[in-house]
């Protein structure tokens, strides 16, 4: 979601409609520096950015959904699960190259994580 205006709110708007037209449960949008968004048909979480200072993005997507799934496999709340989604995505920006994110990272991280309701 780069600098248009408006930009998060179509995001906020297509996240909506996919889960409103039941096309999915549940959406997980990942905002780049911005956090990240979770949406249901109870609402809408946003996650800020972590306070972090990235040394690479490559494979911050990939370790946000990784997180996410691990934790859902391992039987833990939608909530819990997109914090560790989160943890995990930043978690990977503390990596140089194609390193992906450290479990005592994404530990740490995972406490620092804030919800607000959308």
């Amino acid at each position: 979601i780069g600098g248009r205006p408006n930009a998060e709110e179509d995001a906020v708007d297509a996240c909506r409609w996919i889960v409103a037209k039941g096309q999915a449960e549940v959406v997980a949008l990942t905002l780049g520096n911005r956090g990240a968004l979770l949406t249901t048909h109870d609402g809408i979480w946003r996650a800020p950015a972590l306070p972090i200072e990235p040394v690479s993005a490559v494979g911050a997507g990939d370790s946000f959904l990784g997180g996410m799934i691990w934790s859902l496999a391992a039987g833990h709340a939608l909530d819990k699960a997109f914090r560790y989604g989160v943890a995990a995505g930043t978690a990977a920006l503390l990596s140089a190259g194609t390193g992906l994110c450290h479990p005592v990272d994404v530990d740490r991280l995972y406490h620092m994580v804030d919800l607000v309701k959308a």
